[in-house]
């Protein structure tokens, strides 16, 4: 398939008839062009399965609650809605395929669990298997149950790794020879301090280490990773001294180089720029960039490598800077989409 090659998705939570999942790519100056659009109500994050012939998506709508979806990747990377199978929770809000493509995870938010669908061959859903629920507390406010927030595979492809904001855990679950969890016999990392409210995390390709975003201490945590442990050894603020904003961090990113990080605040609308440190992979805070609009609440770089994008919800901006691979700095170019809740970008 070719049209991997320059192509991007931008997810629009919305449940009005533009939201949905949009194609777009760059053009030879530099501005996004649409290519297609697939519309699914509430569409959030978003992941391909290994043959990159399926886009998995989250799918959240006030009448049925949160569900997962399946759409066909065409030879032109235009989507058809292959099924949907509601995910017994009301704010589906991650997703990940296993390793061998036979099961589908899903972190629902709101009502503490985790999702298991078994997959058909052709990559569309079977049927939901199995609910992990999840108990305790952490000791912020927002923390008065858990919540689980994201789920993906370490880079060894033997654990699926669970953030629960909630518990200020990430719960590593080892995978059966099928590529199913084993759920007996999890691993429990605490993330410190209590009340960091965890949510997503990054690793480096060598897979040593994870970039741990903290949503609720604004924070960015460093953890090596070897054999299903974690270790903290780093950890930074992605806001200026002294901000008192009312603010939470939300995506994190690694350049294409792995020369530097970045992390987006949601309320202090902003990028915080790390530089990556290459003996140990410890971070030194650089710059903070703000986002050009409301609440980014995903950024990505775009496949040239030399492209970044904010995706501000709640001003319904998708923006694009020019990026630096030598001082990793970016910069606002100044084009921009607009989309109903742009919520995730993705390719």
């Amino acid at each position: 398939m070719n049209h991997n090659d320059q192509s991007f998705y931008i997810a629009a939570m919305s449940e009005t008839p533009e939201g949905g999942i949009y194609q777009y790519r760059l053009n030879a100056q530099g501005k996004p062009e649409q290519l297609s659009f697939a519309p699914l109500a509430g569409a959030n994050y978003m992941a391909f399965s290994a043959d990159r012939r399926t886009l998995y998506s989250t799918a959240n709508t006030r009448q049925d609650g949160g569900a997962a979806a399946a759409l066909r990747v065409r030879e032109d990377g235009s989507l058809t809605l292959l099924n949907q199978i509601p995910g017994d929770g009301v704010s589906c809000c991650y997703i990940i395929p296993s390793p061998g493509g036979k099961y589908l995870y899903c972190a629902n938010y709101m009502n503490s669990r985790v999702t298991e669908f078994s997959l058909n061959p052709d990559g569309s859903l079977k049927a939901r298997e199995r609910v992990i629920a999840y108990q305790g507390h952490g000791p912020h406010p927002r923390q008065t149950v858990p919540h689980p927030h994201f789920v993906n595979f370490t880079p060894d492809g033997r654990f699926l790794a669970v953030i629960d904001l909630g518990l200020d855990a990430v719960t590593l679950y080892e995978l059966d020879g099928d590529g199913r969890i084993q759920t007996e016999s999890a691993r429990v990392f605490k993330v410190e301090p209590g009340g960091s409210g965890p949510r997503h995390w990054v690793f480096n390709r060598q897979g040593n280490i994870a970039y741990l975003c903290n949503e609720v201490g604004n924070t960015t945590a460093v953890l090596d990773y070897a054999e299903g442990c974690l270790r903290q050894k780093q950890i930074l603020s992605t806001l200026p001294p002294g901000c008192t904003a009312e603010t939470k961090a939300a995506a994190i990113r690694l350049s294409p180089d792995e020369r530097f990080l970045y992390v987006s605040n949601r309320g202090f609308d902003s990028v915080a720029v790390y530089r990556v440190d290459p003996a140990d992979g410890t971070l030194t805070l650089l710059e903070i960039v703000p986002s050009e609009g409301s609440s980014p609440r995903d950024i990505a770089f775009l496949p040239d490598g030399r492209h970044f994008a904010c995706a501000n919800e709640f001003s319904d901006r998708v923006a694009f800077f020019d990026f630096d691979p030598e001082s990793g700095r970016i910069t606002p170019n100044g084009c921009s989409v607009t989309l109903p809740r742009p919520l995730a970008i993705y390719w």
